[in-house]
């Protein structure tokens, strides 16, 4: 199938700024913390669909409420990194597919989904959203938007804002102020955060060479992920651990064994997690911006390997309990004294985690719940993630509380990991 993109248009907001609105917005530490990279999702809805101008005319208002996206990152007079608010606007484009929406249902990874978001790789734009008309009349909306702006729950949240604008539905401002994800000053971390320590660089610089990279998306049924929770499970432990930290062990543990990792190597596992319910106070529901710190589990292969199943799980837990206020707040400052991104993921599909891995999820956020007022979608999600050792968790679209894990990993070892992953 070929897409066909009309020209882009920019988008700025239809009203004017407030008198009172600030220049630039600074960045908080807890945006400061997440990777200077566009994150991409696309959302599929079956005919009849909204019109392209209703989502135009739409999109302009909203981004009166929401105008960090119409603006450009840059510095302020101190090197800070802030958002211009300069209403720059957006990109919108408009496209066309030679083929039906249920000719790329379920919309597994591949590089032709690329088509369906804008590029967006090294632009200034901190949004670009293309609409894809299907022949069947179903169309997607590709996002692309810059995570230093907004976590998954503010994008969401813009989302759902600019659908109900569309309805013709009010909706409430979010809060803009990031004053209170600010680290202390001077920074002061109290903790030491090996999630955030860079492994020293290798003697030898030359760049190894890789086999081709995989993305694949695997489908973990229900009944699959009670029997990882189960086997995860200690005995005399009613409750057990949760279904994410089941998952992510589970994962851990195949894709070192797929790897062909083993011995006292050192594995580890980064986790995103979301600060607003852990920060004291709590960070309000209708905050846009990013609320997100690292939870880092370490072990040798040999252990990991060799241990239960629920030897992976209590250190996953222990990682995430430990992400409290304290703890969170100590990352900022240790950010701010990093001077510089400290998961920075490079723009190079040549990225290499091996033999760590990183584990997104996205399971909770509402994504199926946008609504331009033609029904939810059919689908969505990220369309391909060409980076080895990212991962990212999303409900599927089947609907029924089961998940899909989007992973790349070197074409051996993703043969590997589909062969044991499903085995429990």
């Amino acid at each position: 199938m070929k897409v066909t993109r009309g020209e882009a248009r920019i988008i700025k907001p239809s009203a004017p700024a407030a008198a009172s609105l600030p220049a630039f917005i600074p960045l908080s530490s807890s945006d400061l913390v997440v990777p200077r990279v566009h994150v991409e999702i696309i959302y599929a809805f079956k005919a009849p669909a909204p019109p392209v101008a209703d989502l135009e005319e739409g999109l302009a208002k909203v981004l009166s409420d929401y105008r960090e996206w119409a603006g450009r990152l840059g510095k302020d007079e101190n090197g800070r990194a802030v958002i211009d608010l300069n209403d720059e606007g957006v990109v919108f484009i408009e496209a066309e597919i030679d083929g039906e929406l249920e000719s790329v249902m379920p919309f597994n990874p591949s590089p032709l989904l690329l088509d369906l978001v804008p590029v967006n790789r090294g632009v200034p734009e901190l949004l670009l959203i293309q609409v894809t008309k299907f022949t069947c009349g179903g169309i997607t909306v590709g996002v692309a938007r810059q995570h230093q702006v907004a976590d998954g729950e503010g994008a969401s949240a813009f989302m759902n804002a600019w659908a109900s604008i569309v309805k013709k539905t009010p909706i409430v401002p979010p809060k803009h102020d990031r004053s209170f994800l600010m680290a202390n000053d001077p920074p002061q971390p109290k903790f030491e955060h090996p999630e955030y320590k860079r492994p020293p660089p290798k003697a030898d610089a030359t760049q190894p060479e890789y086999p081709p990279l995989s993305v694949k998306k695997l489908h973990f049924s229900i009944d699959l992920l009670k029997k990882i929770k189960q086997s995860a499970t200690t005995e005399g432990d009613a409750r057990g651990p949760s279904t994410f930290v089941s998952l992510t062990s589970h994962l851990w543990k195949c894709i070192t064994r797929a790897r062909g990792i083993d011995g006292e190597v050192q594995t580890r596992v980064l986790i995103a997690a979301n600060g607003r319910k852990r920060l004291v106070p709590p960070i309000p529901d209708d905050y846009f911006g990013n609320v997100i710190s690292h939870a880092s589990s370490h072990s040798t292969a040999k252990d990991l390997l060799e241990k239960p199943a629920s030897y992976a799980t209590d250190l996953i837990q222990a990682s995430i309990k430990r992400l409290d206020n304290e703890y969170i707040r100590s990352q900022m400052d240790c950010v701010e004294l990093q001077q510089k991104n400290p998961v920075q993921i490079a723009r190079s599909g040549k990225t290499v985690l091996s033999p760590n891995l990183s584990v997104t999820s996205w399971v909770q956020l509402p994504i199926y719940e946008l609504d331009f007022g033609y029904g939810t979608p059919v689908f969505a999600g990220g369309p391909y993630v060409p980076f080895e050792g990212i991962s990212i968790m999303l409900p599927s679209y089947t609907r029924d509380g089961s998940i899909d894990v989007i992973i790349g990993l070197f074409e051996p070892d993703m043969a590997k990991l589909q062969d044991i992953c499903f085995d429990v």
